[in-house]
Parts: structure tokens; C-alpha cells; sequence
């Protein structure tokens, strides 16, 4: 088929599925370089303090995030402990009452939605496309629902739940058309642990829940979202980012080297404050101090554009066989934890055939929603050659609970092993 008639068909496909849609709310890999392992082994020691409770209970909830000056709010979605679940008080010392919580039968509900509109304009600059396409969905959460099956969390809406006053804080940050649910799965999870995690809506978020204004930028949206941590959690015992693709950028700009990190869904690693930069490579490495866990895979098409997968030589490598070998579900005594130490810089690259593509790191209700709803564009942004992150391999892998498997264990005993209090922002 002609270019000309590809274009032709693909226009023809849109319009037939922009008119289908009521109005109503409702690529190539380049080869790793990943260095010999700096340890060829990993401590085993089975870590004894700060176990996962074995019938948390979580509390969530979305609130208005104040943009001084733009006149407009960003929602930013909050994931919480709540006191009396916890078999480590010290995890939540003045967490949320359970007293406190919303009826049991009341469902927690995440309003999620995609804008048509806003993924085209940031793809293909296409500025044409309605407003009124777009699809909401509503995610439940059901009492005791989880995908470990070890471990029943019991989801509570927040609406009337104090947040902890005291409590080790992460910020999850999304990547480009992503949205504040990407990595609902991490945080949930580590709420469970005891930890308040939030998650802002950045100005590129398919959601679109607010307009794009010039001078509205991540940076602004961080800076009104530290000064909201240091309203809410007065006490923090320390702070982390986890960020995926675009976000994990975000997760290395906000705070300080006294922050852990943890950086997914892209290719290269930072380096250690103080080594030469080789000012003459097309993508040089970043430099960041502190602890960083960094998460990539063979089969992320989106690495390709960053020069393919790097890993500085400081780093000690790990492997999915030694996380599975450690896993709670393999050591009756590890109260839900691995039974391993991490280092402070640690990195686990996916290698096998069907490694995770971009969005396998993602949360499978989100990965669903898109699914359902932009699988019938697929066809129009290959005959623009418009990239689609990886969409189209997942549409077949349909993986994220397998890589959940792997993340949220690795995640959780990499912030759980780091012992830090009285951070400050």
C-alpha cells in the first residue's frame, strides 16, 4: 500500500472512530551493555524489622493539588496506611484511625480517564480532535483484593481518613501520557508496608483533567506538591521517587541525594557524582547521588531512543532468578519480605525473550482501560507512523501482573532496607 493510501485509510479509520464514540463520560531494540556484576552474589540475610502486615488496611483517596498562580488544581491520587492493621506499629506510628474509615461495603473507586484530544496533540500535533472523546472508567477495589495472594489488603475510602502524621513519604511520577494510576499497583503495596504514597497528574497525563498552560511545567507541579508533603505529613521519616519512562526523569529532579530513587522503563543508568562526562556522547550519563534502584528491559522499545541500555560499572547487577529465589512466597519467615539485603545501587535488567515491553511496569487496570478503548487506533498510528510506547506489543504480552511479581517485592525491601529519619525536604 501507497504511503498516500495508508494515510488515506488511516484518516478514514479516526473519523469512523471518533463518530463511534457517544458523547458521554463514561519498535527496534538496540543490543544492552550491562557490565560484569560488581558482587556476584547478594546477601541472603533475612531482614527482621519492618515485616509486612498480614492484613493491612489502606486508605485512598484523590485530592485538589493547588497550582498557584495557573488558577487551577491537578489531582493527586494518595495511597495510605491505616493504624490498627499493622503487625510493625513503628511503620505508622500515628497513622489514620481504623476507627475512622468509611463503611466496609463501601467500594474504593479510581476515576480514571483517557482523552482522545490530548493524545493526539501531544503524538501528532493534531489539534482537530474534539474534546468530547474521551472514556471514563471506574476501577474498584474490592475488600481484600490483591494479586498476592499472601497478602489480603483491605482498601478503605479515604475521604474521611486523617493522613499519618508520621510516615515514610514516596512519590510516584508518571511518564509522558501516562496518568497518576500508572503505578497504583506499586503504591498500594507500599501503603500496606506502612508507607504514604502520592501520585500527581503532570500537565502530559492522557486524563487531561486540566488544561496545558504555558509555563505549567513537572517542576512547578513538584514544587506545589513538596510544599502539600509538608502540610500533610508533618513528620516525615524519609522520602523516595519511583518514576517510569518519562517520569523517571522527574523522579531524579525532585528532592535531594537524601531521597531514594528507583528508575524504570529506561536505558540508562546515572552515574555517581564525580566521574568524567564524556561531553562528546550523544546521550551522556546523568549523575545522582544517593540510593537508586534502576529497572530496565531488553524488550522496552522505548530505550532505543535514549542510545539502548547502559549500566555504570558501580552498580551491582541482579537477576529475576535471585529475587524469585528470595521471595516471601519461598521463606515461611520472612514476614512478605525478600530474604536479601540490597545494596545501595542496585540494577535489574529483564533479559529472556519475553522480557517486559515499555507499559508491562504499569498497573493491569490501566493497561485494560487503554486497551479496550485505543486498540481501534492502532491501525491509524501505524499509517502515521505515530509511536505507540510499546502499545501494540502489549495488546499481545498482556503482562504487568507477571512483572508485578518482580517489582513490588524488589521495590518494597529496596525503600524497606534504607534507615533514614528526620529527612528534610
Amino acid at each position: 500500500m501507497t504511503p498516500t493510501r495508508r494515510v488515506f485509510f488511516g484518516m478514514a479509520g479516526l473519523v469512523t472512530f471518533l463518530f463511534s464514540i457517544p458523547n458521554t463520560s463514561v519498535n527496534a531494540f538496540s543490543t544492552p551493555v550491562i557490565p560484569s556484576p560488581v558482587s556476584s552474589t547478594v546477601s541472603t540475610t533475612d531482614p527482621k524489622t519492618a515485616s509486612t502486615p498480614t492484613n493491612p488496611t489502606v486508605a485512598y483517596k484523590t485530592v485538589p493539588l493547588p497550582l498557584t498562580g495557573f488558577g487551577i488544581n491537578a489531582p493527586l491520587a494518595v495511597w495510605y496506611p491505616v493504624s490498627g492493621t499493622d503487625s510493625d506499629s513503628s511503620l505508622q506510628p500515628q497513622a489514620a484511625a481504623a476507627s475512622e474509615v468509611a463503611p466496609p461495603s463501601t467500594p474504593v473507586k479510581y476515576d480514571y480517564q483517557i482523552s482522545v484530544r490530548r493524545i493526539g496533540e501531544l503524538l501528532a500535533r493534531w489539534d482537530f480532535i474534539p474534546g468530547f472523546v474521551t472514556r471514563k472508567f471506574t476501577f474498584e477495589r474490592i475488600n481484600n483484593y490483591s494479586d498476592d495472594k499472601n497478602t489480603n489488603i483491605h482498601f478503605v475510602d479515604g475521604k474521611h481518613v486523617p493522613l499519618p502524621t508520621t510516615a515514610k513519604v514516596v512519590v510516584l511520577t508518571h511518564g509522558f501520557l501516562g496518568s497518576r494510576f500508572d503505578l497504583s499497583h506499586i503504591a498500594e503495596d507500599l501503603a500496606a508496608r506502612g508507607f504514604v504514597c502520592v501520585a500527581p497528574e503532570y500537565p502530559e497525563s492522557l486524563e487531561a483533567s486540566y488544561p496545558r498552560l504555558e509555563g505549567l511545567d513537572r517542576k512547578v507541579v513538584n514544587d506545589r506538591l513538596l510544599r502539600w508533603i509538608t502540610d500533610n505529613v508533618k513528620e516525615p521519616k524519609s522520602f523516595a521517587s519511583i518514576g517510569h519512562s518519562m517520569g523517571a526523569g522527574t523522579a531524579l529532579d525532585i528532592g535531594d541525594d537524601s531521597w531514594d530513587r528507583v528508575l524504570m522503563g529506561i536505558g540508562r543508568a546515572p552515574d555517581l557524582p564525580g566521574k568524567e562526562i564524556d561531553v562528546t556522547a550523544k546521550f551522556p550519563m546523568r549523575q545522582v547521588g544517593g540510593r537508586l534502584l534502576f529497572i530496565s528491559s531488553v524488550n522496552d522499545g522505548a530505550v532505543k531512543w535514549g542510545g539502548g541500555i547502559r549500566v555504570p560499572d558501580d552498580y551491582t547487577m541482579l537477576s529475576e532468578s535471585q529475587i524469585f529465589a528470595a521471595s516471601p512466597s519461598n521463606d515461611a519467615s520472612s514476614n512478605g519480605r525478600l530474604s536479601m539485603i540490597l545494596p545501595d545501587r542496585a540494577a535489574l535488567v529483564f533479559d529472556r525473550s519475553n522480557a517486559p515491553n515499555h507499559i508491562s511496569f504499569l498497573s493491569e487496570n490501566v493497561n485494560e482501560a487503554m486497551i479496550s478503548f485505543l486498540a481501534p487506533l492502532l491501525p491509524v498510528a501505524q499509517a502515521f507512523d505515530i509511536p505507540v510506547l510499546d502499545f501494540d506489543k502489549y495488546v499481545i504480552s498482556r503482562d504487568s501482573v507477571q512483572t508485578a511479581e518482580v517489582l513490588k517485592p524488589l521495590i518494597a525491601e529496596f525503600l524497606l532496607s534504607a534507615d533514614k529519619e528526620g529527612v528534610d525536604l
